[in-house]
């Protein structure tokens, strides 16, 4: 059972950030892509802005590849814990926790999951327990 609940775990966030990364890189899902996400990255202080925005989406699409896949899982964990660091720092802190006012709560419980299967390991079910 805990093989099964650490693929599931990781298959969501996999998808999740993945999803994230098409919205900046390619607008997908009603995302803004490159421009739009650079016009965000610049008003809040990411520079230079295009540079951060293809940096930003393809982490987001890396790492939620390689956590997804359970492949190289903790380089893929630690690639998004950096990730939502910088979104709880930059974009959600100053609005406190709870995200219906736009605060950090959605990157925490996602830092926590990223932790918790980075210290328990992929599981069974993963690229890792091939290699």
């Amino acid at each position: 059972m805990l093989d099964t609940g650490l693929l599931i775990i990781r298959l969501v966030i996999g998808f999740i950030m993945m999803g994230h990364a098409c919205k900046k890189l390619f607008g997908w899902f009603g995302g803004e892509g490159i421009s739009g996400t650079a016009e965000f990255f610049g008003a809040i202080g990411l520079k230079p802005a295009k540079v951060m925005a293809v940096s930003g989406g393809l982490i987001e699409l890396i790492g939620g590849f390689l956590f997804g896949a359970g492949l190289w899982t903790t380089i893929g964990a630690i690639i998004l814990m950096t990730l939502m660091l910088v979104a709880i720092v930059k974009v959600h802190a100053g609005k406190g926790l709870w995200n219906m006012n736009g605060g950090f709560e959605y990157n925490l419980v996602m830092l926590g999951s990223l932790i918790g299967v980075a210290l328990a390991g992929a599981g069974a079910y993963s690229l890792d327990a091939l290699i």
